[in-house]
């Protein structure tokens, strides 16, 4: 087994800029939403929010250059939860440029209505798409909620959006085949 220690700065930046993310949005909400949780948390497994909107996704690279994707669409499921330990599907696409992804995260109670996730890694070598990230998922009201999403890309770039969610019935059909990962 060897130790990474580019991998593990990467973990330990990501962790301190979800502090400051947590902090911030602390700070930023709303006296009426900080009050009380929406929902027990056991309640939250079973649930799917859905981005009414496709997002945006800021990038920034070493040297300065900065590009936004757009076009996505993505929704959260929440699948279970053992200890205060959830477990998540975060499941994007993008029709027009035949991108399904499907990826796998684990996410934690941190506040009221505030919850912080970090993804399962994905292989240096497995092209994949988009950010490998943790991000934030917090409770605006009993239906809608804001989820943010900070990391890197697969060439170091540093990437992030910021999406509203619904909460709806079920996941959406998604019109793709899978392409990450790809289907066995």
């Amino acid at each position: 087994m060897t130790f990474d220690i580019g991998k593990a700065s990467s973990f330990v930046f990501l962790s301190l800029v979800a502090s400051l993310i947590l902090s911030l949005s602390m700070l930023a909400q709303p006296r009426s939403t900080a009050a009380a949780n929406f929902f027990e948390s056991s309640n939250l497994v079973g649930t799917v929010w859905l981005a009414p909107e496709a997002h945006d996704r800021t990038t920034i690279d070493r040297n300065g250059k900065s590009s936004v994707k757009t076009g996505k669409n993505i929704y959260i499921e929440f699948l279970g939860d053992k200890s205060g330990v959830f477990t998540i599907k975060i499941h994007w696409w993008n029709v027009e440029a035949n991108i399904n992804v499907v990826e796998y995260a684990v996410m934690v109670h941190e506040a009221e209505n505030f919850y912080h996730y970090v993804e399962a890694e994905h292989p240096d070598d497995s092209n994949f798409p988009g950010i490998a990230a943790s991000g934030t998922f917090r409770l605006i009201n009993e239906s809608e909620a804001e989820l943010t999403q900070i990391g890197r890309l697969l060439d170091g770039s540093a990437s992030a959006f910021v999406t509203r969610l619904n909460l709806v019935d079920a996941a959406p059909d998604v019109p793709l085949k899978q392409t990450y990962p790809k289907m066995k």
